[in-house]
């Protein structure tokens, strides 16, 4: 496969996994423990993801039931630091701490996601091949990084289960914005800019039925 990567960006990526290992619970009682806290904190998020971290509104927000809780930690550090500009998560995070952002990350890793219904047979058949395959010019499986049903494994995030509209406009953002400053965001540009419009709708249209 075509090399597409900064031969320096390995170093960076164990780095922030090793990042993210510092968030895992440390045994059953820990993580029952988070979650219970993590519960009375995820008030503030039904309105825009659901009482069971399964959004009603899957044109603006994710799902994030059953989303690795390390990745779900650091995402709301980023948005606390402006790491992941967006306003609106951005004051949600801003007066939690490290523990309350893990214990969010506990909540809504335990709880179950919902796949979307299947609406286009065909446009799904096409992104199961993206998926595992690769893009026609060449972007690796989805797989590679995010699991062989989209579960997410560290420092990758869970992507199965998501809203199309919620993966495809994700996917816009990749391809569109000029840079980022975290590396695993590059990496993904890497990818997002080897996908065609069509092959995003279809990877997206997959996903979303993918429990």
């Amino acid at each position: 496969m075509k090399r597409i990567y900064s031969e320096r960006w390995p170093h960076v990526i164990l780095a922030v996994f090793s990042l993210l290992c510092s968030y895992v619970a440390c045994g059953p009682a820990f993580a029952a423990d988070t979650a219970s806290r993590g519960k009375k904190l995820a008030q503030a998020c039904i309105a825009c993801h659901g009482l069971d971290g399964n959004t009603k509104n899957a044109t603006l927000y994710p799902n994030i039931a059953g989303q690795l809780p390390a990745y779900i930690a650091l995402q709301l550090e980023n948005f606390k630091s402006g790491e992941r500009p967006n306003p609106v998560m951005q004051a949600f995070a801003s007066p939690l701490s490290s523990e309350q952002m893990q214990d969010l990350g506990s909540y809504y890793g335990a709880l179950r996601p919902k796949a979307q219904p299947s609406t286009d047979a065909e446009l799904e058949a096409a992104g199961k091949k993206i998926f595992t395959s690769g893009s026609v010019a060449g972007a690796p499986a989805c797989t590679a990084c995010h699991g062989t049903r989209g579960q997410g494994q560290a420092p990758f995030p869970r992507i199965s289960s998501q809203p199309a509209s919620y993966l495809l406009e994700q996917l816009h953002v990749y391809r569109d914005a000029p840079a980022f400053k975290n590396p695993l965001a590059m990496q993904m540009k890497a990818v997002a800019v080897k996908v065609s419009e069509g092959e995003m709708r279809a990877v997206s249209a997959y996903l979303a039925t993918l429990k």
